[in-house]
């Protein structure tokens, strides 16, 4: 069969508890790309920016379902070198990285490339299935029989990560080509979606006849979980039609910022445009009793401001309680004069003792960017148990 198409839903969010979004995606009629950015100094959204263009110029130019997986393996390492620059450019930026899914239509064939957990599911039959394997610390233990699919949606470890694209290390990517047919429905997301709902939960979503609400089902089924990693969902029904309908570019890759910090790279268009408006409101009087009130409000005013000004500017990094685990709080400890702002996956008892301590009785950051570095260097700590858990302080691992 020749003449078939995607038809596609494309869709990215915050979720709950990040504060910027490092997922990015791309969807068109014989294209669709899913990448999941990591790293801090909100270097993510840059690694997975330029991957998803990458991908996209890389596909452009490929004509079969053979030729295209050649371009796709060459669009990581020209995302790579993308990455491997910015960060020459700019030292606090080095960590990050990207993962990246995705599927190209070539007649009634699809060409996959896949590196990271992001991951790929086909919708055959009103059966699902998942056609990436993850590239997890957690999925080798699976895969060599040390634990359960079950024990390791809950491994401390999940979000290990074995295979990434960040521009230092050269990346083994995994290349398939399968045959398609019409009626066939592909989803592609980041692990903000599959790592937080159940593949019964996913087929059911999926059930939906309607694109658009799938995607809606989706994203609503990760939120109403918690949401807490960015989600990624992109859905496309493979039909016997020429569909002519404008890309979607989503996430991260969608940022103009992000684009511009990225000069090299060349993004790809997209068919949509958002418009803020800023509105103000305006109060005249002539009311001469009003003036007091007013002064008097004023002065009760600054003096709340310029205290949020103050507790704004004022960072720490410590323990949510909740899930034990790192996170990073915007305000002082004392008094509970604080909010939380980015909660993450390292686990306060992975840690060695004296980082250990450190979490649990909060340390000063001075501002964001040192307080997303000092998760970093708590996330390498916490690796480095993993890897070598013989290593003077580190907590005994449970496998």
């Amino acid at each position: 069969m020749t003449g078939l198409s995607l038809r596609f839903a494309a869709r990215s969010e915050i979720g709950r508890v990040r504060r910027n979004n490092e997922d990015a995606g791309y969807a068109a009629s014989d294209l669709l790309v899913v990448a999941d950015g990591m790293g801090g100094h909100e270097a993510g959204e840059l690694a997975s920016a330029a991957t998803v263009a990458a991908v996209v110029a890389a596909a452009a130019s490929s004509v079969g379902a053979d030729e295209v997986l050649n371009q796709l393996a060459e669009a990581v390492i020209t995302s790579g070198e993308y990455i491997a620059d910015v960060v020459a450019g700019n030292r606090d930026l080095a960590g990050m990285g990207t993962t990246m899914t995705v599927v190209a239509l070539r007649e009634d064939r699809i060409a996959m490339a896949h590196v990271g957990d992001s991951r790929a599911y086909v919708y055959r039959d009103s059966e699902l299935q998942q056609m990436t394997k993850d590239h997890t610390f957690v999925q080798t233990l699976v895969d060599s029989g040390e634990i359960t699919l079950e024990e390791a949606a809950v491994h401390p470890r999940r979000n290990l990560m074995m295979r990434a694209i960040d521009g230092i290390h050269a990346v083994e990517v995994d290349l398939s080509v399968r045959e398609t047919r019409e009626g066939d429905r592909y989803l592609l997301c980041s692990d903000g979606l599959c790592g937080v709902i159940d593949a019964n939960q996913i087929a059911e979503c999926l059930s939906h006849e309607d694109l658009t609400q799938a995607v809606t089902q989706l994203i609503d089924a990760a939120m109403a979980a918690g949401a807490p990693d960015n989600i990624t969902v992109v859905v496309a029904d493979v039909v016997n039609d020429s569909i002519e309908v404008d890309p979607v570019l989503i996430g991260s890759a969608a940022d103009s910022i992000n684009q511009s910090r990225l000069p090299a790279v060349d993004f790809p268009d997209e068919g949509e445009a958002s418009v803020q408006l800023d509105r103000s409101d305006f109060l005249e009087t002539g009311k001469s009793w009003l003036v007091p009130v007013l002064s008097t409000i004023g002065v009760i005013a600054v003096g709340i401001a310029a205290t949020l000004w103050w507790l704004a500017n004022q960072w720490f990094v410590g323990v949510y309680e909740k899930e034990d685990v790192v996170a990073i709080f915007q305000g002082v400890p004392a008094g509970g004069m604080y909010r939380l702002v980015e909660i993450t996956e390292i686990e306060a008892g992975s840690l060695p003792e004296y980082e250990r301590d450190q979490v649990y009785q909060t340390f000063e950051s001075g501002d964001l960017e040192n307080a997303e570095a000092a998760v970093e260097r708590l996330k390498l700590s916490a690796d480095l148990c993993v890897l070598t858990p013989a290593t003077p302080g580190c907590p005994e691992i449970n496998q």
